[in-house]
């Protein structure tokens, strides 16, 4: 439902008067005509502004925003991928970057890249004899549903918990959501709401025996102090070694996935990956700076096509992306592959 004042707003930004307001050149009529399509992506994620001013700016960046993804989408011939709109329509590129901690807003991933631990490379006898054509651990059980970082640069957290749910579900067959807050608050080798890396966590994890789960340590997206008396580590939790994939090969990543869901970082500061809607991203659309943790859930091939892909969970809601997931091509040119997913993937073993 709207409010008084978000009516009042509509009304002045759609009467003839108010067109003063939005001073966009030529650009004024489609502005005013892209109104009520704002307007019904404004109550779809319940957005409210405060001020006219505001209501203008983020108007604005819609419309500019519509415009490229509508461009995007109506190429010919028809691209391997959609764009669409979900809960970020509103925001600049900078202003996105900036709320994910991507771009030049991520310290984290990118500074500590050249810190892994390369002692714990992937060994031979860890790989499976044969790969299966396609695989999808959403399907199989072992993942859980899409969560939501918020405004802080929390994706390692997420990135690491997706890859312990994972590897506890293929021990144990049991899946429990495990809490990103205890890695915020008491992983101080990594940077809270600023970054992190992966293998990191996974050593906190390792001296620490396990994590709390979701339901009793739950998300604040805020890094607050930390209480180890709060909740007791579930069971299964507690890493006993992690493994690096090698750099820059396609099999190694997808022998590893055939085992378990994989943390692994990609590049995501870019229009394309901001509005990725469906389908599998080809193409320049990013490279391999790496500033973002995500989850490697399956492989497979689009039925329609044909193009190879990794599939991804992501972190930031279901109204993005194919209900939270992106589908990266595995045919991407360059030494690491789309977005970098080949650059620095990683897997725990758990007790």
């Amino acid at each position: 439902m709207m409010s008084v004042r978000s009516i009042a707003f509509a009304m002045a930004c759609l009467s003839a008067g108010a067109t003063a307001h939005f001073h966009v050149g030529d650009h004024e009529e489609a502005l005013t005509a892209t109104m009520p399509l704002f307007q019904a992506w404004r109550e779809t994620h319940s957005k409210e502004y405060s001020t006219e001013e505001e209501w203008s700016e983020r108007l604005k960046n819609w419309h500019h925003n519509n415009e490229r993804i509508e461009a995007h989408n109506n190429q010919t011939p028809t691209p391997t991928y959609t764009l669409g709109h979900n809960e970020y329509s509103d925001l600049t590129p900078d202003e996105f970057a900036q709320r994910f901690r991507l771009g030049k807003y991520s310290p984290g991933i990118v500074e500590k890249e050249e810190g892994r631990n390369v002692a714990r490379h992937l060994q031979e006898d860890h790989l499976p004899l044969q790969l299966p054509d396609a695989v999808n651990w959403v399907a199989l059980g072992g993942v859980t549903p899409v969560k939501n970082q918020g405004a802080c640069g929390s994706c390692w957290a997420f990135s690491t918990t997706g890859a312990l749910e994972g590897a506890k579900f293929v021990k144990t067959g049991e899946l429990v959501s495990l809490s990103e807050q205890n890695l915020l608050d008491c992983d101080h080798q990594d940077l809270g709401c600023s970054g992190g890396l992966m293998d990191d966590a996974f050593k906190f994890d390792e001296k620490n025996g396990g994590l709390c789960s979701e339901a009793d340590y739950p998300y604040l997206a805020k890094q607050g102090e930390c209480n180890p008396m709060k909740c007791e580590d579930v069971p299964g939790s507690d890493v006993t070694n992690f493994y690096d994939v090698p750099a820059g090969e396609v099999k190694a990543l997808l022998s590893a996935i055939a085992m378990q869901p994989i943390s692994v970082a990609i590049q995501a500061d870019q229009f394309s990956f901001q509005f990725y809607k469906g389908g599998v991203l080809t193409g320049n659309g990013c490279g391999d700076q790496l500033d973002h943790g995500v989850l490697a859930v399956g492989y497979g091939s689009d039925l329609e096509t044909n193009e190879p892909y990794f599939m991804v969970k992501n972190s930031w809601g279901e109204t993005w992306g194919e209900n939270g997931y992106i589908r990266l091509s595995r045919n991407a040119s360059g030494d690491y592959g789309m977005c970098g997913i080949l650059k620095m993937a990683s897997y725990p073993e758990v007790a």
